[in-house]
């Protein structure tokens, strides 16, 4: 029976995604990304704070406040693709914290779910380390569905103050999910944080698969309660925006867009709230 399981998302989506795979817990569409990291061009490895989400599992060793992202995209205007995602961070000590990350993104015929559980800790004042368990189920409504696990392990680093440095390599075991192999894949990254205002970010990403992908991404902060994201990644080249806004009692309204060079734009909505650091 699972021999025919490919030709269901390769006929609806070959033709679209053969330029636009991106191999982070997928078999065949690229899972969802909450608006702030999809305005930053998804260049978060080496993201020096969990304001935006988690970008790596490692970060979660900053000790910052607790946290839940809720957040959808509509990939390429397709109203008919669901894409969800919902990330949850708990401050367990100053040195560590747990995360939960569930994404879920599918059309009515086939869909992907993926189920992650994060840990990241503190080992001194410039090395960080984390790592996940991952859960990834593919459902194909005529074929029958799979459920595999893997894992990730990350790295972050602080050697000079203003310098930040990331590493997550991801399904290094490289699974098979219903025959279908997902890539290991290799995240590296650096991030200037040059100010309390900006913070730009540089990523690459290779896995066995397709040529290496490179992203770019900065935050300005004008305000306390406004922060512009700009971001870029390829090949092909996108190209995204983003805008958060802070509100009240710790709500943070997130807005993102990305335009894909041939396939269009993909607008991205996320609600979050973090403690305030008061009632740390």
């Amino acid at each position: 029976m699972w021999q025919y399981f490919g030709l269901v998302p390769a006929v609806l989506f070959l033709l679209v995604f053969s330029t636009d795979f991106e191999a982070d817990a997928q078999v065949f569409m690229r899972m969802p990304q909450l608006a702030p990291t999809l305005g930053m061009g998804g260049a978060a490895v080496a993201y020096p704070s969990l304001n935006a989400g988690v970008g790596q599992e490692a970060a979660l060793g900053l000790g910052e406040s607790s946290g839940v992202w809720m957040g959808t995209t509509l990939p390429y205007g397709l109203t008919g693709w669901q894409s969800l995602r919902l990330t949850a961070i708990l401050r367990t000590s100053h040195r560590d914290g747990l995360g939960l990350d569930v994404a879920h993104s599918g059309i009515e015929a086939y869909d992907e779910q993926r189920l992650r559980l994060l840990y990241g800790r503190r080992l001194s004042r410039a090395l960080l380390i984390g790592a996940s368990a991952d859960i990834l189920r593919v459902l194909a409504r005529e074929y029958g569905q799979s459920t595999k696990a893997t894992f990730s392990l990350s790295a972050l680093t602080n050697p000079i103050p203003e310098l930040w440095l990331g590493a997550q390599v991801y399904n290094p075991i490289q699974i098979e999910v219903s025959g279908i192999a997902i890539p290991a894949v290799l995240r590296l990254g650096a991030a200037w944080n040059a100010s309390s205002t900006f913070i730009a970010s540089l990523e690459i990403e290779k896995d066995l698969e397709r040529p290496t992908q490179f992203r770019l991404g900065t935050i300005y902060r004008p305000l306390h309660a406004l922060a512009l994201r700009l971001g870029a990644r390829g090949e092909p080249l996108c190209l995204a925006i983003g805008a958060d806004v802070r509100i009240a009692y710790g709500l943070i309204l997130h807005t993102a867009a990305e335009w894909h060079t041939a396939l269009g734009v993909t607008p991205a909505f996320a609600v979050a709230w973090q403690r305030p650091p008061s009632t740390r």
